[in-house]
């Protein structure tokens, strides 16, 4: 069970990296539409979308099933497989969590950028024009 917690500090720690890199990338990409008016925001399942396929956290099965071979000498090959199940199982939900959540982030970084961005042009304009 304690692994499974250090799992999910991890992903919560590269999935916070991820969002901020993903709506700035995002931006950098649309920014003639941004700028023209014209940017629509992703929607929830579009940022889920992208973000699995932009940003690959895989299950290390290697490294987990010799965490649990330390931890339980005693157990048999069957004993460490089906707990290597149970592991993989519980990372894979938390991750399609994880992903949600940091979809959301994303989706409000960009707002975020966004905003600042349109703020940043129209204190120029004021500057300048």
């Amino acid at each position: 069970m304690r692994s499974c917690s250090k799992i999910a500090k991890k992903a919560d720690n590269m999935y916070s990296s991820d969002t901020r890199q993903a709506a700035r990338q995002i931006v950098r990409e649309s920014l003639d539409q941004i700028l023209a008016g014209k940017y629509q925001i992703p929607s929830l399942d579009e940022m889920v979308s992208i973000l699995r396929n932009n940003f690959d956290h895989p299950f290390d099965e290697y490294k987990t099933a010799q965490r649990i071979k330390r931890s339980h000498l005693a157990w048999s090959e069957d004993q460490i497989k089906d707990e290597l199940d149970r592991q993989k199982r519980h990372y894979e939900n938390e991750l399609r969590v994880n992903v949600k959540v940091a979809a959301l982030e994303t989706i409000e970084e960009i707002e975020n950028l966004i905003r600042s961005l349109k703020h940043n042009i129209a204190e120029w304009k004021i500057k300048n024009l």
